[in-house]
């Protein structure tokens, strides 16, 4: 069986809070999380990330906040080449989507649901 690349086409907010909900509720996911996120990410939703595709979390304290740009409106080469091929095209366009409609701490600030 195929491990699906994209999960039903949830958005990257949707994903998002799908996430920190769980490492909100389960001690255990949060430190796998944490120590390895792909491989979390992978187990708790059933997907396969690509290759290519880096996560990082970062935990916020009471003294560290952490600030989340989106990436550059302009799309680095690199970037073109992946989408002409076909690889990354979903997950560019739900980003693009999630992007246009949230803050850099996720806050949905217009634009639609989610």
């Amino acid at each position: 069986m195929s491990v699906p690349m994209v999960p039903n086409m949830k958005t990257h907010g949707e994903l998002r809070s799908e996430l920190v909900g769980k490492a909100t509720e389960d001690e255990h996911f949060r430190a796998h999380l944490i120590a390895n996120p792909k491989a979390a990410i992978q187990d708790a939703l059933g997907v396969r990330l690509p290759g290519s595709l880096s996560v990082t979390v970062h935990e916020d304290s009471a003294t560290t906040m952490h600030l989340v740009l989106p990436p550059p409106a302009r799309l680095m080469d690199e970037d073109l080449e992946q989408i002409a091929a076909g690889h990354n095209v979903q997950y560019w366009n739900a980003y693009q989507n999630w992007a246009h409609k949230h803050n850099a701490n996720g806050q949905h600030i217009g634009g639609g649901s989610g």
